[in-house]
């Protein structure tokens, strides 16, 4: 990607964008390696020629003539000759001849075409953005045509993708095929079989947790993991962008999509030392990282990175690791369903680089089960205890049935409390992404008065629990939330696998003002399950969901040849999308992915032209026929029957080129074809000019004379060599009558 660098500070926190809320939470190489392409497939033996409508009958006649091609048939609407070549002819070497031939207007294979492959998955149809008919309000085709890309590759097994983020739920069915695991590590040994520092991390790490169980309990890991590689073609679910691919499930996200820069890196330098060919970063932040930016520097992955949900012009005000400079990162920006950007997309015509679907995008949700719950509809069995304890259920209000759990029943809570209410004990051996959710409302004095959620493994050591409500973390609860109930949450995974779990609620106030206090109701401890009825998928939007998009993208490349790099891909697919009118300015390619573009060879130029400028110089120009070009190889030939020979490359979208340090006096023949990352285009029309005769040289005023003999005299030194003789004859004329007429009256004249 190309930016600028910006200033440079250290972050502490990163977050992650999801619903447009922010939770507290190349230019090619030149030297480009000659790949190993798939070329798209034609019938062998075969062309289809249009020949120009004057010569048609008799071009056709020369070639069945002197070539021994044969005609199959002719559409007559459109002047189309469908023709076969002899044995001894290859389709390449037919190409090359009918293209030099400036009586032949096209020449191309036949192509086979087949039906776009579209999966059995029974959810596909929900995926506008991997192809969208309008099924949800949108425009036909505002989509990064994944169809058109399955007909050349769905994904390899052999490219690892890293998701960090929240988790990944490994047992979902519509993942679980594609989860990677760890070839190093023998499982359930209690060794670290691979010396990476990690025990046991068979399905990836928990750098929250620091433990082997990368479970996710924030669904958005899940999700993100769905759109770039969810099994396709198995009747189950949705299908990914890759339908074949290994996800390392990465969590530096706790359940609130909140983490640190330190476990970011973990995690980057855990995706390094693994070979993750992809690394995807939904999350990001405005604080810029040194070290967050040296992991990503060293990575030889593709590091494709969310660019915000603020709506804001991340050139002016950065967010990262999207707006690093970093050469293998590619920034994504969000679309909607008709190809605008997205509302609350970040963007950037220097900082981001593309843009991919991220309005309601339908992908996987990780299935929970309740492990305890109270609606304090039955007996009360919870221990309440401390200063001015007043901890009870209560009729007054009540989210659900007629109870809830409130810290003070009869009235306002009471100056200088110190009480709590407690939970049983829970037991969470077998579980992991636990949480806890619960209902609330209430009042109590801002920042003086306040209510705490805490756990504790033996109930005498307790710790204060982060508290996520809509979408703010707080670490303590006061003022006011009333008039509706509020669902509040807890990250419990570091309680996965313990026998004992003590929960308790904490209410501590100050010496002055009370208010009626907090109602509490529909306290539920949930975990991760294995148990899937089909109905674990939802929405969400962001441009969390339009970078896995991008991911994807990246994997089916990376399927194709793996012999790329990632500055390779990254060029692939910022080099391959759709042009839009509507992120012109906004985003540095102006476009869209297109998963087909990137995955096929480029168009070939058309309407070469040549013009001589000069003795020693030509002028080409072409048309572009193309949107995925890495650049252009222009040919050269100094005779109609001789070799052509590469003379130079020009950029993409580049169309005109000045051939300089030519002989004069010289005809040459030019041919163009643009090159991208699969292949070489076919051959442009070819293109000739001759350069003229060098202009004569005034420098030697001895090189060109003409004495007049019959008076002495010369006139080289005002004689332009390159006269006719008729001309030399009339100068000579007029040069000898004045010479006359001066001596006749010199003559003539009187002496003094």
């Amino acid at each position: 990607m190309l930016r600028n660098m910006g200033k440079r500070a250290i972050s502490t926190w990163v977050f992650f964008f999801i619903f447009g809320s922010v939770l507290w939470a190349f230019e090619p190489d030149a030297s480009m390696r000659t790949l190993e392409p798939q070329r798209p497939a034609y019938v062998s033996g075969e062309l289809l020629v249009k020949y120009r409508p004057s010569l048609s009958d008799a071009a056709a006649l020369y070639y069945q003539t002197h070539w021994g091609v044969s005609s199959v048939r002719r559409f007559k609407t459109i002047g189309v000759h469908h023709i076969r070549l002899p044995e001894d002819m290859t389709v390449e070497e037919a190409l090359e001849v009918y293209r030099s031939d400036p009586g032949v207007e096209y020449a191309e294979p036949n192509y086979i075409r087949r039906a776009c492959l579209m999966p059995i998955d029974p959810d596909f149809d929900k995926l506008w953005g991997l192809h969208n008919t309008g099924q949800t309000g949108g425009t036909d085709d505002a989509d990064i045509d994944c169809p058109e890309a399955w007909d050349i590759t769905t994904g390899s097994s052999d490219v690892i993708i890293a998701v960090i983020d929240s988790g990944v739920d490994y047992n979902y069915p519509d993942l679980a095929a594609n989860v990677w695991t760890n070839p190093g590590e023998i499982p359930g040994d209690g060794q670290d079989n691979d010396g990476n520092g990690h025990v046991d991390d068979v399905m990836g790490w928990d750098f929250v947790d620091n433990d082997n169980d990368p479970m996710d309990s924030d669904d958005h890991g899940t999700h993100v993991a769905g759109t770039i590689a969810a099994v396709g073609n198995n009747s189950v679910g949705i299908t990914g962008v890759c339908w074949a691919a290994k996800i390392m499930a990465l969590r530096f996200l706790d359940a609130f999509g909140v983490g640190t820069t330190d476990k970011a890196i973990s995690a980057i330098e855990y995706a390094n030392d693994k070979g993750a060919h992809i690394i995807n970063n939904s999350w990001g932040g405005p604080g810029e990282s040194l070290f967050l930016k040296d992991a990503i520097d060293a990575s030889a992955a593709v590091v494709v990175c969310a660019a915000g949900n603020t709506g804001t012009n991340n050139d002016s005000t950065p967010f990262y690791p999207a707006s690093f400079s970093s050469a293998n990162i590619v920034a994504v920006a969000a679309t909607d369903q008709n190809d605008e950007l997205a509302w609350f997309s970040n963007y950037g015509i220097t900082s981001v680089d593309v843009a991919a679907p991220g309005t309601n995008i339908y992908s996987c949700r990780p299935a929970r089960q309740t492990v305890w719950i109270d609606d304090f509809e039955g007996s009360f069995n919870w221990t309440t205890g401390g200063t001015n304890d007043t901890w009870n259920t209560t009729s007054s209000l009540s989210y659900s049935s007629s109870y809830s759990l409130e810290d003070s029943p009869a009235g306002d809570y009471q100056n200088d409390t110190e009480s709590w209410a407690k939970t049983p004990v829970l037991n969470l051996s077998s579980y992991n992404g636990a949480k806890l959710e619960f209902k609330l409302r209430g009042i109590s004095e801002s920042y003086f008065d306040l209510l705490y959620v805490q756990s504790s493994p033996d109930g005498s050591s307790w710790t204060d629990q982060d508290i996520l409500i809509g979408s703010t973390v707080y670490d303590a609860i006061s003022g006011t939330f009333s008039g509706n109930w509020f669902t509040a949450s807890v990250d419990l995974g570091a309680y996965d696998g313990s026998s004992t779990v003590h929960i308790r609620f904490y209410f501590l106030t100050d010496s002055s003002i009370t208010y009626d206090g907090w109602y509490i109701d529909d306290v539920t401890l949930t975990a991760a399950s294995s148990s899937y009825d089909g109905t674990e998928y939802q929405y969400m939007q962001g441009t969390s969901m339009a970078a896995p998009h991008v991911s994807g993208l990246a994997a089916l490349i990376k399927a194709l040849n793996t012999s790329l790099t990632n500055i390779e891909i990254t060029a692939a697919i910022e080099h391959s999308v759709d042009p839009k009118a509507s992120l012109s300015g906004l985003v540095s390619t102006g476009g869209r992915v297109n998963a087909y573009n990137a995955l096929t060879p480029p168009s070939a130029p058309s309407s070469l032209s040549a013009t001589a400028a000069s003795a020693s110089q030509i002028d080409l120009s072409w048309t572009d026929s193309s949107l995925n070009e890495s650049g252009f190889k222009i040919e050269r030939k100094t005779e109609s029957g001789g070799t052509f020979s590469q003379i130079t490359t020009v950029a993409p979208n580049v169309t005109s080129y000045s051939d300089t340090g030519l002989s004069a006096s010289t005809a040459y023949y030019y041919r163009v074809r643009a090159y991208n990352w699969i292949d070489n285009s076919g051959y442009s029309n070819e293109a000739s000019a001759t350069t003229p005769a060098p202009p004569p040289s005034d420098s030697g005023r001895d090189i060109c004379f003409i004495q007049a003999a019959a008076h002495q005299s010369f006139i080289g030194n005002h004689f332009i060599c390159g006269v006719s003789p008729a001309l030399v004859i009339l100068l000579f004329g007029l040069v000898g009558f004045a010479t006359g007429i001066s001596l006749k009256h010199r003559r003539a004249r009187p002496k003094a």
